[in-house]
Parts: structure tokens; C-alpha cells; sequence
């Protein structure tokens, strides 16, 4: 397992000791292991059609340069379009 260290400051050290204390947690590292399992899975609609938007560019981008299109003008590129 990786340690991760960072540094905050003194506000957001009362703000997480608050939260942990409010929410039951023992120590800080399993309050921001659920933290991050909570960004993870809890992104907004525009993020997750971003997200999904993003990917599905990469694919296209990806199999352009497959094809050998990315190495020509734009409008040889577009030329099948």
C-alpha cells in the first residue's frame, strides 16, 4: 500500500476533524480513503458526460491515427465525412 502525506491548513484541519467527528470516522486516513471512493462515484451528470464524451474522442482520435488520417490536412481529413 502507497502513503500518500500532504499538508492542509488550520481551517481545514478543524473542518476535517469536525466531519470525522460528526461521521464517526477514527483516523484521517479512513476518512480520505472515503473521500476518494466518494469523488469517485459520486461525479455529477456533466461530469459523467464529459467523462464519457472524452473516452469516446479518444477512441475516434485513435482510430484516425490507425487509418493515417491524423498525418494530413484537415481537409483530407474531413474528406470522407
Amino acid at each position: 500500500m502507497a502513503a500518500v502525506f500532504f499538508n492542509i491548513n488550520d481551517v481545514q484541519a478543524k473542518e476535517v476533524s469536525e466531519l470525522m467527528k460528526g461521521e464517526g470516522y477514527t483516523n484521517k486516513a479512513e476518512f480520505f480513503r472515503f473521500l476518494i471512493k466518494f469523488y469517485k462515484y459520486h461525479k455529477s451528470p456533466a461530469e459523467q458526460q464529459f467523462e464519457k464524451t472524452t473516452q469516446e474522442l479518444a477512441e475516434i482520435l485513435k482510430k484516425l491515427k490507425i487509418k493515417g488520417k491524423l498525418d494530413s490536412s484537415i481537409d483530407e481529413q474531413l474528406a470522407d465525412v
